[in-house]
């Protein structure tokens, strides 16, 4: 291995010449925020998830507050996991519902299903669980709790599109499915987002919704429903169109980094590694590892960071976050593996442009980390 310093970032988007001739091409129609490419896009996105309607935002944050508010939860309890990116929650909040937090499975740091059900009350209007770092979450439990209490699913799949369970794509299994096309997402369209469904009742109200609450169709603005300005643009759906075409190239390329990396750090007893359970097939949005031994995390990040590797740490409990605990206050609650995996887990990058030499440098630091560690 090379002893040269490296920059390895955590996440770099797939571009080439497809997006830049799809942008070029929108851009001299003039028709760059709404045209065909648009609808062509969704149509596209919903035959890949399996699904038979597919509603575009511009964000996956949107994406989740547009399916609240298009499923008509409000003044609600919905149950979703502790450890998320904040949009889960937020949106969660500000679609006029409370999140009930559910502790995680330490194995895959999903959602643990069977934490779900004592949370249950008469007050319970969802159930919300992430499919988190690009591993679906335990979908045939979930559903069959949702369905016992007849309660509706909202997956929020916005780092795990193309992951599925049961040989079934996540974002399919629920009422909606909401997803994120941000930059260092599975594929990209800088920013943006989408919405999975089924029902075209939801699908027609959540297009309503995205635009100022506006049918499109009607020119005598006319609002039937409170909505936003959260509409996609042609020129993302460009980008999009040439993304979705090698999505499963994207994907293998992951799993291919994923499997390189898991065989050169199987075996060093202080690290916990993915792995897939059966019936899972997972796109690997990053890398995550967990540090068995507390106060090694932030020595080995401390490390690789100096070695030129970008690292983030695995999520926080959100009910630990310092503005949940002043503005929404503590539940009461203990959430002991959100906790450990928070104070002891970290991720680095997984995505496609990695090359052999980049993945040989990292898992080579990774392992040089924990020996001087020892040593120290």
């Amino acid at each position: 291995m090379t002893t040269a310093q490296k920059s390895i970032p955590v996440g770099v988007p797939d571009i080439d010449e497809d997006e830049v001739q799809e942008v070029t091409r929108v851009v001299r129609s003039g028709w760059i925020a709404r045209g065909n490419e648009l609808e062509e896009f969704e149509k596209n996105l919903a035959q890949y998830v399996g699904v038979e309607q597919v509603v575009t935002v511009n964000s996956g944050t949107a994406a989740l507050e547009v399916d609240l508010r298009a499923l008509g939860i409000e003044n609600k309890e919905v149950i979703t996991t502790t450890t998320s990116c904040a949009p889960t929650a937020n949106s969660i909040l500000h679609s006029g519902n409370t999140p009930v937090m559910v502790d995680i499975s330490p194995q895959d740091y999903n959602i643990d299903p069977e934490q779900i059900e004592k949370h249950i009350t008469k007050k319970t209007g969802a159930i919300l669980p992430v499919h988190l770092y690009g591993r679906p979450a335990n979908m045939s439990r979930i559903l069959e709790i949702a369905q016992k209490h007849s309660l509706p699913v909202i997956e929020d799949c916005a780092q795990s599109l193309g992951a599925k369970w049961h040989q079934k794509m996540t974002g399919s299994f629920g009422e909606v499915g909401c997803f994120s096309l941000n930059i260092n997402k599975i594929i990209t369209t800088g920013e943006g987002g989408f919405i999975a469904t089924n029902n075209a009742q939801v699908a027609e109200r959540a297009r309503i919704i995205r635009n100022y609450g506006r049918e499109i169709s009607r020119s005598d603005y006319c609002y039937t429903l409170f909505g936003y300005n959260f509409k996609f643009t042609n020129l993302q759906a460009a980008i999009g169109l040439a993304q979705l075409r090698k999505i499963d190239r994207l994907i293998q390329q992951r799993r291919k980094n994923a499997a390189y990396l898991t065989r050169s750090l199987q075996g060093i007893p202080e690290l916990q590694l993915p792995e897939e359970k059966e019936h899972e097939f997972g796109v690997y949005f990053s890398y995550p590892l967990f540090l068995k031994c507390p106060g090694l995390r932030d020595r080995v990040k401390e490390f690789l960071e100096q070695r030129g590797i970008e690292v983030r740490t695995l999520f926080r409990p959100m009910c630990d976050q310092p503005y949940y605990k002043k503005s929404w206050g503590s539940p009461g609650q203990s959430y002991p593996n959100a906790e450990l995996v928070g104070e002891n887990g970290l991720y680095v990058g997984c995505y496609p442009r990695l090359t052999p030499e980049d993945l040989e440098y990292m898992a080579e630091a990774i392992k040089e980390s924990l020996k001087k560690i020892k040593r120290e």
